[in-house]
């Protein structure tokens, strides 16, 4: 009975919990909704209204994710931008970091945890993001934050899963 009950023990420990299941893979952004005060939905304003992106989950406990504004404008030379057009990449239009996650679960939290990211103040940095699966889509909302403007925006990232 003893051994009976440690392998169904350890095989229900080694199980991952249904959240992590439902999220491992590879996703596809669909759009960014920002809401602002007055309750109207626009575009995040870095990355634009055809924002393009993909953010990825393992088994393993890593992620993923890197976000574009397909609209920026091409650089002159494309091996050697100038300062105001790299800053500018990287100011308004792309994002990228990758490192471990975890998954509250009983709070409804994915947390991501950077290990390395285009933007170096963000290494070692922890993002806590509401986390809904429905169906093939993913909701992940992060704690609002101001604007440039500075009002106060609730951000919704929709992805849909590519597999």
């Amino acid at each position: 009975a003893v051994i009976c009950c440690l392998s169904v023990t350890s095989l229900t420990e080694s199980q991952p919990p249904a959240a992590v299941n439902q999220l491992v893979g590879l996703w596809k952004l669909v759009r960014i909704e920002v809401r602002r005060p007055n309750g109207t939905i626009t575009a995040d304003p870095d990355f634009g209204p055809n924002a393009v992106g993909y953010i990825s989950y393992d088994q393993t406990g890593h992620m993923s994710v890197q976000i574009m504004n397909p609209d920026l404008p091409r650089w002159k030379d494309e091996d050697h931008p100038t300062a105001a057009e790299a800053i500018s990449t990287v100011e308004h239009g792309y994002s990228a970091y990758a490192g471990t996650y975890e998954i509250q679960q009983q709070e409804g939290y994915v947390v991501h945890h950077a290990e390395l990211a285009l933007i170096p103040n963000y290494v070692a940095q922890t993002w806590k993001r509401k986390f809904k699966i429905d169906g093939q889509l993913l909701r992940l909302t992060p704690p609002p934050f101001k604007s440039e403007s500075g009002e106060l925006v609730d951000e919704t990232l929709v992805w849909e899963r590519a597999r």
